[in-house]
C-alpha cells in the first residue's frame, strides 16, 4: 500500500470492541477504526497479534455493530529466531508493545505513527539544548588553551599567548 498523502491533525473515530482470546480466555477492550469495519462487506477479519490481548495471537470477526461473531485460533506460525527470542522477554515489555499500537493512527488507506514518548523525549531534549546557549563565554584565553595546536603562530589575536606558550618551541 502506499501513502500518497500526509495529513495532518486527522480525527479518527474509534469503537471499543471487547477481544477474548480463545486459548486462554483473557478479555480486552481495543479501540477499532470505524473506518475499517465500514469499508467491509459483512465481517471483518482481524489479526489480533501477539502481546496485544495476551501472549497468544488469534483471529476475530467482527460484524458492522463491533461486536465480535467468533474467533480463530492460528495453529502455526513462521516467527524468526529473533522473535522467539523477544516474545520470552515479552512479559517485561508488554506494555511497551501494547504503546506501539496505541500510538498507530489509522483511516482508511491513511496510517500514522505518532509515539506520545518521542514527542515528550523531543521537548526534553529541545530543553536541553536550549540550556546550553546560557553557558558561560569562553574568554580569549580559555579559547587558545583549549585549541592552541589548531591556532596558526601568525595569528595576531592570540600572539600574546603564542609568544608566552612553552609548548609551542
Amino acid at each position: 500500500m502506499a501513502i500518497t498523502e500526509v495529513k495532518r491533525n486527522v480525527s479518527i473515530n474509534k469503537s471499543k470492541v471487547e477481544f477474548i482470546c480463545p486459548i486462554c480466555k483473557t478479555k480486552k477492550s481495543l479501540d477499532v477504526p470505524n473506518s475499517v469495519i465500514a469499508e467491509a462487506k459483512q465481517l471483518t477479519t482481524m489479526s489480533i497479534a501477539r502481546g496485544l490481548v495476551c501472549n497468544h495471537q488469534f483471529q476475530a470477526f467482527v460484524d458492522k455493530n463491533f461486536q465480535v461473531r467468533g474467533y480463530q485460533r492460528v495453529d502455526f506460525e513462521f516467527e524468526n529466531k529473533s522473535t522467539q527470542e523477544n516474545i520470552s522477554d515479552s512479559n517485561n515489555h508488554k506494555k511497551e508493545d501494547i504503546d506501539v499500537f496505541e500510538d498507530l493512527i489509522l483511516e482508511g488507506n491513511y496510517l500514522e505513527y505518532r509515539p506520545k514518548k518521542i514527542a515528550n523525549n523531543r521537548n526534553n531534549i529541545l530543553k536541553i539544548q536550549s540550556g546550553y546557549s546560557h553557558k558561560k563565554k569562553m574568554s580569549l584565553e580559555d579559547i587558545y588553551n583549549e585549541f592552541w595546536e589548531f591556532i596558526d603562530e601568525n595569528d595576531e589575536r592570540f600572539r600574546v599567548f603564542i609568544n608566552k606558550d612553552l609548548r609551542r618551541c
